[in-house]
């Protein structure tokens, strides 16, 4: 289904989203959804007013306020319902995993043809209540981005049939990044020396991301030049504002907050980590390693596919245990020796990053993919 002819079946799909913060999940269905919106088809969005709706419009997507809330909500459910019977879609794309048993009731209710459900972290399968009956009923397609989240459904939901799961990794822009100018920039504007070594982390600041487990690796290391820049927001800022001071850190901490171009960001630090406790397949993971930044990461889902040597290709980056200062403090402090002598196998594993990038995270083989699992 990925040719743009004439001849294309044109079809109709709702994407449903209660998020009320851009992250990689927001990313994904917004270049699915303009990517399908450019081959012809036509694509609404059903999410919350915000930046995630501000956003979707400067990419020239529909969007709508009609949403289900969640179970507790049943009349935002059965409008919801309504709505889909009015605009009648061929599919629609859930988002958001409260509201599952919902949009795939609804759906049904409304005659869709189709009901497809995105999982983007790495989560056990329903076993009972409504989101259980909505799997084994309601559900025409699990589209997953990383092995471990589609071993973990069907181990935990063996009666799920597998060829409904579609492993369909994320797809990142390719961009040239001018990383030389990026860093001078961002020095300038943190106000930090030209020898600091800037260490970057971003996303939504939560604690599933585990921006502690930097903050504390940051105060283990022996390196007073490393700088941590965190870029994003989120409900446990506070909290690692807190834990800065008391590691006595705070000074080479940076809170940059919410950023239109966070990966120019991400381009312009020297290295990039990733202590996220659990993950799907990072969308900053997959930035920093676009801009050949080099990516430390915690071996949660999706990191060794992204960064671990294979049996035909070698390693694109450096895996550490997760939820362990020690051994990330250890192997921040190589890279950034390594970084400072210009050893080779930094720029080896940075351009192995990139090749993954151009082959195996390419958008339009992931709206492809998308565009097939979807409609079916």
């Amino acid at each position: 289904m990925g040719d743009s002819s004439d001849d294309i079946t044109r079809m109709k799909l709702v994407i449903q989203s209660t998020s009320r913060v851009w992250g990689g999940n927001e990313k994904w269905f917004a270049t699915v959804g303009a990517g399908l919106v450019k081959r012809g088809h036509e694509v609404v969005v059903s999410c919350p007013d915000g930046v995630v709706r501000e956003r979707l419009k400067q990419r020239g997507l529909r969007t709508s306020g009609f949403r289900p809330r969640g179970v507790i909500d049943p009349v935002s459910g059965l409008t919801f319902a309504g709505w889909l019977r009015y605009e009648k879609p061929d599919a629609v794309l859930a988002t958001s995993w409260n509201p599952t048993a919902w949009v795939a009731a609804a759906a049904r209710a409304a005659g869709v043809k189709r009901v497809a459900v995105r999982l983007g972290i790495l989560r056990s399968a329903p076993q009972v209540g409504p989101k259980g009956l909505a799997f084994r009923k309601g559900v025409d397609a699990l589209i997953v981005n990383s092995p471990e989240i589609r071993d973990e459904w069907l181990r935990t939901l063996p009666s799920f049939p597998p060829e409904k799961v579609h492993l369909i990794l994320n797809g990142v822009e390719q961009a040239p990044y001018h990383r030389t100018a990026l860093a001078t920039a961002l020095r300038s504007e943190l106000n930090v020396p030209s020898t600091a070594m800037l260490v970057g982390g971003a996303g939504n600041i939560s604690e599933r991301k585990g921006f502690d487990i930097t903050l504390r690796a940051l105060s283990l290391a022996r390196n007073e030049g490393l700088h941590l820049v965190i870029i994003g927001d989120g409900p446990y800022r506070q909290t690692l504002v807190d834990l800065s001071r008391q590691l006595s850190v705070q000074t080479r901490v940076h809170w940059l907050g919410r950023r239109e171009q966070a990966a120019d960001l991400i381009a312009g630090c020297d290295m990039f980590v990733l202590s996220s406790r659990n993950e799907g397949m990072a969308n900053v993971m997959l930035e920093a390693m676009a801009a050949r930044t080099p990516v430390i990461g915690a071996d949660v889902s999706g990191v060794r596919l992204a960064l671990g040597a294979t049996d035909l290709r070698p390693e694109a980056g450096w895996i550490v245990s997760p939820e362990d200062p020690a051994s990330l403090t250890t192997e921040i402090e190589k890279l950034a020796a390594a970084l400072a002598s210009g050893n080779p196998a930094v720029q080896a594993r940075t351009d192995e990053a990139r090749w993954r990038i151009e082959n195996w995270f390419e958008p339009n083989r992931m709206i492809d993919e998308s565009e097939a699992a979807i409609f079916g």
